[in-house]
């Protein structure tokens, strides 16, 4: 992901005028909210350049841990938050928090869609062990340019569902947040 990428974020222009519209950040926080979910840590898989982060420490108080693949996203970073994201892709950090027993309230993406299916299963499998709760968050039509190099792999949501469901994650009250079968033995 590089700078052309976050210049024209979805096709529509620069990522910090237009992730809100595809982030799902204010979607997370206030089903979070109607859950009643106690958050105090929080795991961003994609952070971007940093403007999810601002909503956490805002609506929370905390400082989310996390990573960012995009060097150039990754230096756009707010420096308060760059200590706590890694310039990594998403399936390498995961088994390094593995080995280091981290552990979080909420895990919180849409990165999901930029992998393959073949290694979707085991991917989720690690993050029902890493986080209680999941936020996934992925638009339904397609607005990527024909011929986009960073085309996403967009599937219906009952495939989600089985693919959490398959992988250490329970539904909740929103098809949007997932709660960790596996993250209170693990």
């Amino acid at each position: 992901m590089d700078e052309a990428y976050f210049r024209h974020y979805c096709g529509y222009g620069p990522y910090d005028q237009n992730y809100l519209l595809h982030s799902g950040i204010e979607h997370c926080i206030s089903i979070a909210r109607r859950l009643d979910l106690r958050i105090e840590s929080v795991l961003v898989l994609g952070a971007a350049t940093g403007r999810v982060l601002e909503h956490f420490e805002r609506s929370w108080g905390v400082r989310p841990w996390g990573c960012e693949i995009s060097e150039w996203a990754h230096a756009r970073i707010p420096g308060r938050f760059r200590r706590r994201i890694a310039r990594r892709d998403m399936r390498d950090y995961l088994p390094w928090l593995l080995e280091r027993r981290r552990r979080f309230d909420l895990l919180f993406t849409n990165s999901l869609v930029y992998l393959s299916a073949p290694e979707l299963p085991e991917f989720v499998g690690r993050c029902s062990l890493v986080a209680g709760h999941l936020h996934f968050y992925s638009s339904t039509s397609e607005a990527f340019e024909p011929g986009d190099r960073y085309r996403v792999t967009l599937r219906p949501a009952r495939w989600w569902r089985r693919l959490f469901a398959g992988n250490g994650f329970a539904p909740t009250r929103s098809p949007y947040v997932w709660r960790s079968e596996r993250f209170a033995a693990g």
